[in-house]
């Protein structure tokens, strides 16, 4: 796999040009930059501009083997010389601004992440010497719709693209770069103030939760397959609630072990869900029946002894489209050979909701909780959050909650309720 080189070191690189062109009266056509990762790069640089006032040209982005949205991109540097002995870095067209707290970079500055700021800082005074000041405007002339494809509107980050990279090398299908970007969401979330996070893989879980509670998006993150990771890092953040909301094809798993879900590394859920089904059916056989939405009643913050608070608890049940029996039908064998044959836990989930017997989504989320504690139980050095879970069918729908995850809904304004 070929490597590539970030769209910091292209900023460094073309800076470093147009310096030399400012200061020295030619722009070269190649430059070499020293990157953090202790490799050096030799670039080509185009789009040569040279006056008596200012420089500029660019370097092509080359993410080697990495799906880059930015690979091919131009990333311009112009570079003034200024009074004084200070080198001024600022964005210009397709270069993003910081509108939300909790980045790297200020609210109001460039989104230029300070790796790259402090190799272009480098760079130029390479070559201008430490007694002379320059200003460096870094531009993107199209990061203004690769942005749309990134990140950035999420984050906050208006306007274009960031200028990024930690090492100044691309590495093919970087794990650690996804998770690095997924990381921002919760420290704007941290930055805002919040103290609970909804924790979603993707935008069905994004998308189900905004239909459902009336909170700002700020407040979930996308995780995408890197559950334990991102559990991890909102408890290194002190984030007192976590809620974790998605399909149970994907957060099944963790009863597995499976905190990494990808279908790379993780297989289907089905086989759990269908031996669930099947201890909850030999429950039944030996009288000991599951009373889901009965332990979820002696958990509620609701005072369960006055009739007031079993009315709303039961009409927050009822607009979640919950099944509110306390009791489920038995379930046949025949209706278990069905879910044994049902090719996807959505079509399980659909078998649930047609029985008359959804409520074992509940015990499904209340154990997923409690794998999740378990998780947490390994890191003492961190306060353990309160954690809860919400299932979602394909449909947007709430299928299975934890106690927690109740408790949380009872607290917050839902739309469905509003």
């Amino acid at each position: 796999m070929r490597f590539g080189y970030t769209t910091g070191s292209c900023a460094t690189a073309a800076a470093k040009a147009a310096a030399i062109g400012l200061f020295q009266g030619i722009i070269p056509d190649e430059v070499e930059i020293d990157t953090p990762a202790g490799i050096t790069l030799r670039l080509t640089i185009t789009d040569k501009q040279l006056s008596n006032g200012s420089a500029d040209c660019a370097v092509q982005k080359d993410a080697g083997d990495d799906p880059d949205v930015t690979h091919g991109c131009k990333v311009h540097a112009r570079i003034e010389r200024i009074i004084g002995e200070t080198i001024e870095i600022d964005g210009g067209e397709g270069v993003g601004r910081v509108t939300k707290p909790g980045l790297q970079v200020p609210v109001g500055h460039a989104a230029i992440n300070p790796v790259p700021r402090s190799m272009i800082e480098h760079a130029v005074r390479e070559v201008i010497g430490k007694d002379t000041g320059a200003k460096v405007i870094i531009s993107v002339p199209n990061g203004s719709a690769l942005a749309e494809k990134t990140f950035n509107p999420k984050l906050g980050i208006v306007g274009g693209i960031s200028i990024i990279g930690t090492t100044g090398i691309v590495r093919p299908m970087s794990e650690d770069a996804f998770k690095t970007s997924l990381l921002c969401g919760l420290d704007i979330a941290g930055g805002i103030g919040y103290e609970t996070v909804v924790l979603v893989p993707g935008s069905l879980g994004e998308r189900s939760i905004l239909n459902l509670v009336d909170i700002p998006k700020d407040q979930i993150i996308q995780i995408s397959n890197f559950v334990g990771f991102m559990l991890d890092e909102a408890r290194k953040r002190h984030f007192k609630k976590i809620i974790l909301a998605g399909h149970p094809g994907k957060l099944a798993k963790l009863l597995r072990g499976d905190f990494h879900t990808h279908s790379a590394v993780s297989k289907p859920a089905n086989d759990i869900m269908f031996d669930i089904i099947k201890q909850h059916m030999q429950n039944r056989d030996q009288g000991s029946e599951v009373r889901c939405q009965e332990s979820a009643a002696k958990n509620s913050p609701f005072d369960t002894s006055s009739p007031d608070s079993i009315k709303k608890r039961d009409e927050s049940k009822s607009a979640l489209s919950r099944n509110t029996k306390v009791k489920s039908p038995p379930l046949s064998g025949t209706m278990l050979k069905g879910f044994k044959e049902a090719t996807t836990v959505e079509g399980m989930v659909e078998l649930l909701q047609e029985y008359g017997n959804l409520s074992i989504m509940d015990k499904i989320a209340g154990m997923i909780e409690a794998k999740i504690y378990a998780f947490y139980q390994d890191g003492q050095q961190y306060i353990r959050p309160e954690v809860g879970v919400i299932l979602f069918d394909m449909k947007g729908s709430v299928v299975g909650i934890s106690d927690s995850a109740q408790s949380w809904l009872n607290h917050t304004k839902t739309k469905l309720l509003s």
